[in-house]
């Protein structure tokens, strides 16, 4: 077992959203096994016997605020260069920490190919964690005209390049990151595949599965890089006139005014940023056309509840086409109102292949990912 490990996130600990659950379950599986380490965060929402945490304090809200000046000023603004920088200013001092713990392994969550560095010049073998697809998969696609809204950074792709250069070591959540990581240079045999936990609820029973209409359902935040302009394009039809679309999550200004533009299927409902878990009971079809995650955490979600799911390759490789839903190409609103078209004229497949959805998403548990993580650890020290 690896006795103590040095994680660096650029997050807050076990605060909803990817990086920050995935740290936290690994953390705390560590920790109950009698493991120890040091983690260097923005902050944490929890703590675990045996693990020294230093947080960013007041610091750890500034990346909200980056994030908004790019949101609501400066759509150009490059908040995740600056958002890494700041990450690594706050690092900069705690090395001589880390090493007086003499942890085994370092797992980094960012891609800062200065911490990198900096961890192995006090001998520590590094793990990276990519998340999702890297700024190669989009500079491709705006090679091809695709995508335009997609946001480009030349210089996070070169800092992403350099940090995969660097780590001895990167876990990725989809097939789709490593090819993507393969197509920009990286050599698959330091590329290992672990895709992402899920907490699988108690089902009780639908307010929905029973009734004439289709209720389809979103969770994300409602923007056009998670392909949902492509969606209320494939929802704007007469065919949908009685079913219901529901988006839960943030929603863009562009997105609005395109809901507001709608000609035939106007019964869209927005209930905000909310906790989607109650809304998985409303709904009978998982709807999740984005055009770059890693792997979506509402997917593997909404397939632990009993949904079946249409979705894109680039939202990550759970979902089996045909078995647990449909995985259509990101962007192509003919095949997208296809496959929504398709549950309504099979409502036996949607009880169906919910079943395979979530018997897929068993599969997924927080204590295979820990597991597989450790793994990982083990194969990096050799």
């Amino acid at each position: 077992m690896i006795s103590s490990v040095a994680h660096f996130a650029n997050t807050i600990i076990d605060r909803p959203g990817n990086i920050g659950v995935r740290t936290g379950k690994l953390i705390a599986s560590h920790s109950q096994n009698g493991g120890t380490g040091i983690c260097i965060c923005r902050a944490s929402n929890s703590g675990c016997r045996g693990y020294k945490y230093y947080s960013m304090g007041i610091l750890g809200n500034l990346p909200r605020i980056l994030n908004a000046l790019r949101m609501y000023c400066f759509s150009r603004f490059d908040h995740r260069y600056w958002d890494i920088k700041l990450f690594e200013a706050f690092t900069s001092s705690l090395f001589k920490a880390v090493a007086e713990e003499s942890p085994n392994i370092a797992h980094v969550w960012e891609v800062s190919p200065k911490i990198i560095r900096a961890l192995r010049a006090i001998g520590l073998p590094v793990v990276l964690d990519v998340a999702i697809a890297p700024y190669t998969y989009v500079a491709r696609l705006h090679s091809k005209g695709l995508a335009g809204h997609l946001t480009h950074s030349d210089r996070l792709m070169r800092l992403e390049l350099e940090a995969f250069k660097e780590a001895d070591l990167i876990i990725v959540p989809s097939a789709f990151v490593m090819d993507e990581l393969g197509a920009a240079g990286i050599p698959v045999s330091k590329i290992r595949l672990i895709e992402f936990g899920v907490t699988i609820p108690e089902l009780g029973t639908s307010i929905r599965r029973h009734r004439e209409n289709i209720s389809f359902g979103f969770v994300g935040v409602v923007n056009r890089r998670k392909g949902v302009d492509c969606l209320i394009d494939a929802w704007d039809s007469k065919l949908f006139a009685d079913d219901e679309l529901v988006l839960c999550g943030r929603l863009h200004p562009d997105i609005k005014r395109k809901i507001g533009l709608l000609k035939f299927a106007s019964n869209v409902t927005l209930p905000g940023f909310i906790n989607p878990l109650e809304y998985f009971g409303r709904c009978d079809v998982f709807v999740f056309p984005s055009w770059s995650e890693g792997s979506a955490k509402a997917v593997l979600e909404a397939m632990a509840f009993g949904l079946p799911v249409i979705t894109t390759k680039s939202s990550g490789t759970v979902v089996r086409n045909g078995v647990d839903g449909f995985v259509v190409e990101p962007g192509d609103t003919a095949a997208l109102r296809e496959r929504m078209l398709w549950f309504k004229n099979n409502r036996a497949a949607i009880a169906t292949m919910g079943e395979s959805a979530r018997k897929r998403a068993c599969e997924f548990s927080w204590e295979r990912y820990a597991s597989r993580v450790m793994k990982v650890y083990e194969e990096c020290l050799g």
